[in-house]
């Protein structure tokens, strides 16, 4: 049903000083079930031995729970949340005082509030009334994507009061879900254009939201811009809505495969209809439009069209039974729907850097042919290598060229460039309406630990040059010192700016980074002159994307 070459993939102890009893106790309370999963998705143990240890450690802290005066510990609150039928229950450490099971209203920032009701007050919109969700999420959302954002943020230029504008944000956003998950959304990723080509307003996610929302976001973008705060929730809000998507997505597995979404459903089925939504999301196709028949037998085929899928399932399986774990669930015992959902967010989330170790490998395959250290393979060396059996390297020469991934300086002679290559669109597996998953850039990376280190928009040259000199990467080691050409280029750089300090977010020193990491940083293009665009839409409107084998030889 699906034309072949449409894939492409990828306690701490201290030391001897005395811990009292009480303190161990609690420490297995709280790592038991963090370890035993841990072991699941690393690998290390099965599930039932897993959640065995998970356990014993748990009842060796029932038996310890002792005050460092010697009196009984208080026994855990009456667990009032139903259970599954079969999950095991899991003792809950006791605490003093009860947290609120959300943050205080007024700790909330005003824009989270504010999306919050119009959500709620779009009577007339399918997607309205679902306030309430929305907050309870972000209590424990919001202040990761806050952490994540806070790097990029303080190194991001502020406009007047403090804040960021239109282009500001959608550089910052698009950074952060490029650097956390490998997604790259639909409206936020510039595509080859410029930032300030489109509003963050417009990303299609919000499309989820009701209209009054959509309104409020382009009120703030269109006025002063957004705080830090508010740049914050408009992640989170993106993330949310994302997930949203995908647990629509899953709605209609159960649907297709006729799963029960009011009672507990058993283990293998709910992992079959996780993996029948994961083909979907690889495969880039809506669940709606298949017969039951025909997904099954599109499942049937999927280790042909699609290599990597047993491990892929593989991955899918031991996020469930962590997650499980995590719960204080039997991995084994059936789910009701709300569990399979929060599994599948586990998925969701994990699976962008899951899947980049395919990215790093394809790097791996391309260095051997790489020219002098210059992060550039000769395309006669790239298609050699394709028709030598690495089925990923078969990209045409307008199809490269398009991606940006063409290095044509000797026209007679054009080279692949590596990281240009790799974080291309060719290289994306699975999508959705919203976004796309990438391989995670290796210079995000980099331009994390320079930002921590800046702390600011620009720096020195001298200082930059030292931060270099110190930052190793996969393929080169700290304590190299730029060349004289690249210390020089520095140098002019900031001579460009009156006072002498080079912009750390601008197109130049982006252009640096990639002679200083050519093999790590792509070459930034000038904006216009590439468009990203996948595999599927390429084909889909009309034109080849691989070179046939006889075209190869011709150049190899």
């Amino acid at each position: 049903a699906f034309p072949d070459p449409l894939f492409r993939i990828h306690l701490r102890a201290p030391t001897r000083a005395r811990v009292p009893c009480s303190r161990v106790a609690m420490a297995c309370l709280l790592v038991a079930p963090l370890l035993a999963a841990a072991m699941i998705f690393r690998g290390g143990l099965g599930a039932v031995k897993a959640n065995a240890i998970a356990r014993f450690l748990l009842a060796f802290a029932s038996s310890r729970g002792m005050s460092e005066a010697g009196a009984l510990a208080p026994p855990p609150p009456a667990e009032t949340e139903p259970r599954v039928a079969g999950a095991v229950a899991l003792p809950r450490p006791a605490v003093a005082s009860a947290a609120p099971a959300t943050a205080p209203r007024h700790a909330r920032p005003a824009l989270l509030l504010e999306i919050a009701e119009r959500m709620d007050g779009a009577a007339g919109d399918s997607r309205g009334g679902r306030g309430e969700g929305y907050l309870e999420g972000a209590v424990g959302g919001l202040p990761r994507v806050e952490a994540g954002l806070a790097p990029i943020l303080t190194a991001q230029a502020r406009g007047p009061g403090g804040r960021f504008d239109g282009p500001g944000v959608r550089h910052a956003l698009h950074r952060y879900f490029v650097r956390e998950f490998g997604w790259r959304l639909s409206g936020l990723d510039p595509l080859g254009g410029a930032w300030n080509s489109s509003s963050p307003s417009d990303v299609a996610a919000l499309q989820r939201m009701p209209a009054a929302v959509r309104d409020l976001v382009a009120e703030r973008l269109d006025g002063p811009g957004l705080e830090g705060s508010d740049l914050a929730v408009l992640a989170w809000t993106l993330k949310y809505l994302i997930q949203d998507e995908t647990d629509a997505r899953l709605h209609s597995a159960y649907s297709l495969l006729d799963l029960p979404l009011d009672q507990p459903v058993a283990h293998d089925s709910v992992q079959f209809a996780l993996n029948v939504h994961m083909m979907s999301h690889v495969l880039k196709q809506e669940m709606d439009q298949l017969t039951r028949d025909q997904a099954v037998a599109i499942y049937q085929n999927m280790d042909r069209v699609y290599p990597s899928w047993g491990e892929t399932v593989g991955f899918i399986s031991k996020t469930m039974d962590a997650q499980r774990v995590l719960e204080g669930a039997e991995p084994s015992a059936a789910m009701p729907f709300d569990a399979a959902l929060r599994s599948l967010a586990a998925v969701s989330e994990r699976y962008g850097r899951w899947q980049d170790r395919e990215c790093r490998d394809m790097k791996g395959m391309l260095l051997p042919f790489e020219e002098h250290g210059s992060g550039r393979v000769r395309l006669a060396d790239f298609y050699r290598a394709s028709l030598g059996g690495q089925w990923q390297f078969s990209e045409n020469l307008a199809y490269l060229r398009q991606l940006g991934a063409l290095d044509e300086t000797e026209p007679a002679t054009p080279r692949v460039i590596i990281p240009n290559y790799i974080l291309s669109f060719a290289n994306c597996v699975g999508s959705t309406a919203y976004n796309d998953i990438c391989c995670v850039s290796e210079c995000e990376g980099l331009m994390a630990h320079i930002e921590r280190s800046v702390a600011g928009p620009s720096a020195e040259p001298a200082a930059l040059e030292d931060i270099i000199a110190a930052l190793p990467s996969s393929t080169s080691q700290a304590g190299r010192r730029a060349d004289v050409l690249l210390t020089r280029r520095l140098r002019e750089i900031a001579a460009q700016h009156d006072d002498g300090r080079v912009p750390i977010h601008g197109r130049l020193f982006a252009q640096w980074m990639h002679h200083a990491y050519p093999r790590e940083c792509p070459y930034p293009h000038a904006a216009g002159e590439t468009k990203q665009v996948s595999v599927y839409d390429y084909v889909r409107s009309g034109k080849r994307y691989a070179a046939s084998p006889e075209e190869m030889s011709l150049v190899a």
